[in-house]
C-alpha cells in the first residue's frame, strides 16, 4: 500500500496533537470513612455541631483553607475588606450539579439564608448580603470582623442551588458545585452515605474517586472493629481507649493532625434559674478545682490529650501562659468554696452526654462526687449536642472547642447574650462586652492577643467554662491510606480533603 507524504504528515500531526491533550485519569476505587457524629441535615446553613464530612463531598464555599492553613478562593475569585463592607468577586461559569449555574444574586440569597436562620455563629455580625454586580456579592457587617473570610471557609459560605433552597427536603436532598453528588438510592439511613463523581464536574482531575461511603458509626469500638476488619479505610477517633487500640494495632496507624479540640463543661444557667447554685461563682470555681485534669488525660484519654485552663493550645497567638495552672487540682480548697459559698452539703444538676463522651462524663462525675455535687447523665441522640446545649434542657452541657477558630467566638458562643450557647439569654459582664468589641476592631494578632488574653482571664473568674483537657485531632487509618500521599486533611478539622483524593496511585 502506498501512502503518500501529505498523508503521512496529517497523520503524525493528528499523533502528536493527541499525545499532547492532557490525560485525565478515570476516577477508580471507594474510599471509605467513618463518621463519629450521626447525619442530622445535609443542610449547611441549618448544620451545627459534629459531621461536616456528610457536607464537605457536595458543597463548595466560597472559600477553603488548604492544607497549608491558607485561606484560598473557591467559588469566590478575590474579596476586599473595607471596614464593615466585604465585597466578594464570583468565579464565573461555574454551575450546580443539577446543571443551573451560580450567580451573584444567588450567593446573596445563600448569605442572607444563612443570617435570617442565625444557627450559623460565624456570621452572627453579618447583617445582609446583595448582588452589586453580574459577578460581585457585597456583604455588609454590624461591626468589623476580622474573621468573616474563615466563616465563608464553612458551612456560611456553602452554596446550594436555587431549587435545592426551595425543596422542603433539603436536609437529604443536598446540590451543590461539588465534584461529588449524593445517591440517596444507595445510601442507607443511618448507616452509610454515598457520593458518586458529579457528571460534567469544571475540573474532572479533582475527581479521583469514583465512590466515596461515609458510615455513621458513633460506637467507638465499633469504629475500631471497621478499621480492623477493613470495612472502612479512615475513621475519626477522639482521645479514648479505643484511638490507643489503634495506635498499638498492626496494619493501622493513628494519625495526630494539629489544630485540636479542647474538651470543656459550660455552664448555661448561671444565673441559677433551675440550679440556684450555678448563680454562685463560689460553686463554679469549686467545680474548676475538683477536676483532676492530669489524672483525667491519663486514665481516660490513655495520655493522647493534655490538661487545659484554656480554649487554645500553647504555641498559637489566643493562648495566655499565664493562665496555666489557674485551676490545678486542689480538693481541699474546693470543697472550702463550696463550704462558704452554703453548699457543703451539694446538689444535683442534669448533664446531658452522647455515646463518645460517655466515659469523659462519668470521670467528671467521679471527681464532682467528691465535692457532693450530684451530676445526672443523661444520653441525647447522637448529633444532637450542640441543638439541645443552643436550648434551656439542660443547666450545663460538655463540647468541644476547636483551636483553629477565632477567638470572637468565645462571644457569639457563649458570652454574648444572644450568644448560640446561652440560651437562658444572660447579660454578659460589660467589661467582657468592651473586650470583645476591642478584639474586632483589628485584624493584627498581635494587637489582639492582649485584648483576649485579658478577656479569658476575666472568663476565668467567672469559671462558667470549664476547660478540661486539649486532643489534637485523631484519625486512624489503614497502612495503606496513611502511606497515601493524595490523603490530605482540612487543618484544624475533623474532615480530610476528597477533591484530589486518589486510590489508584
Amino acid at each position: 500500500m502506498t501512502i503518500s507524504i501529505k498523508t503521512l504528515a496529517f497523520s503524525l500531526l493528528a499523533s502528536t496533537a493527541l499525545t499532547a491533550l492532557p490525560v485525565v485519569a478515570e476516577p477508580a476505587g471507594t474510599f471509605r470513612f467513618a463518621e463519629q457524629a450521626k447525619l442530622i441535615t445535609m443542610d449547611p446553613h441549618q448544620h451545627s455541631g459534629g459531621g461536616f464530612s456528610y457536607l464537605r463531598p457536595v458543597y463548595e464555599a466560597l472559600f477553603d483553607r488548604n492544607a497549608e492553613g491558607d485561606i484560598v478562593p473557591v467559588l469566590a475569585e478575590s474579596h476586599k475588606v473595607d471596614g464593615r463592607i466585604i465585597t466578594i468577586q464570583l468565579k464565573q461559569g461555574i454551575t450546580f450539579s443539577d446543571g443551573s449555574p451560580f450567580t451573584a444574586d444567588l450567593a446573596a440569597r445563600n448569605l442572607n439564608r444563612v443570617i435570617e436562620l442565625g444557627v450559623n455563629a460565624g456570621m452572627k455580625l453579618a447583617e445582609k448580603a446583595e448582588a452589586t454586580g453580574e459577578n460581585e456579592v457585597t456583604i455588609t457587617l454590624k461591626s468589623p470582623d476580622p474573621s468573616i473570610i474563615d466563616a465563608l471557609s464553612g458551612t456560611a459560605g456553602m452554596m446550594v442551588s436555587a431549587a435545592a433552597l426551595d425543596d422542603p427536603a433539603l436536609d437529604r436532598n443536598p446540590v451543590g458545585t461539588g465534584p461529588f453528588v449524593y445517591s440517596a438510592e444507595e445510601s442507607r439511613e443511618g448507616e452509610v452515605r454515598v457520593y458518586l463523581p458529579t457528571p460534567n464536574y469544571r475540573t474532572p482531575d479533582d475527581q479521583g474517586l469514583a465512590r466515596i461511603e461515609i458510615s455513621e458509626i458513633p460506637d467507638n469500638t465499633a469504629r475500631v472493629n471497621a478499621l480492623k476488619t477493613g470495612q472502612v479505610d479512615l475513621a475519626i477517633f477522639l482521645s479514648s481507649p479505643q484511638a490507643a487500640v489503634v495506635d498499638r494495632t498492626a496494619g493501622l496507624k493513628l494519625l495526630r493532625q494539629p489544630g485540636g479540640t479542647t474538651y470543656h463543661l459550660s455552664i448555661l444557667d448561671r444565673d441559677g434559674t433551675k440550679v440556684p447554685a450555678f448563680a454562685d461563682t463560689r460553686v463554679r470555681m469549686a467545680m474548676n478545682y475538683a477536676i483532676n485534669r492530669d489524672a483525667f488525660s491519663k486514665a481516660v484519654e490513655f495520655g493522647l490529650s493534655t490538661p487545659a485552663s484554656q480554649p487554645y493550645v500553647a504555641g498559637l497567638w489566643e493562648h495566655d501562659p499565664t493562665l496555666e495552672g489557674r485551676y490545678a487540682y486542689d480538693l481541699d480548697k474546693a470543697r472550702a468554696l463550696m463550704k462558704e459559698a452554703g453548699y457543703e452539703d451539694g446538689f444535683a444538676f442534669d448533664m446531658p452526654s452522647i455515646p463518645i463522651f460517655a466515659s469523659r462524663l462519668e470521670a467528671v462525675a467521679g471527681f464532682l462526687k467528691d465535692i457532693n455535687i450530684t451530676m445526672n447523665i443523661q444520653t441525647v441522640e447522637p448529633g444532637t449536642l450542640a441543638r439541645r446545649s443552643r436550648t434551656t434542657d439542660f443547666p450545663a452541657t460538655n463540647l468541644v472547642w476547636n483551636n483553629a477558630i477565632d477567638p470572637k467566638f468565645i462571644t457569639t458562643y457563649y458570652v454574648g447574650e444572644d450568644a448560640v450557647f446561652n440560651p437562658y439569654r444572660i447579660a454578659p459582664d460589660p467589661e467582657l462586652v468592651r473586650l470583645s468589641d476591642a478584639g474586632l476592631a483589628t485584624a493584627d494578632e498581635a494587637e489582639r492577643a492582649p485584648i483576649y488574653h485579658e478577656m479569658l482571664n476575666r472568663l476565668a473568674d467567672e469559671s462558667y467554662m470549664i476547660f478540661i483537657t486539649t486532643t489534637p485531632i485523631l484519625f486512624g487509618a489503614s497502612d495503606a491510606i496513611a502511606a497515601n500521599d493524595t490523603v490530605k486533611f482540612r487543618p484544624g478539622t475533623d474532615v480530610p480533603y476528597f477533591r484530589g483524593l486518589r486510590l489508584d496511585n
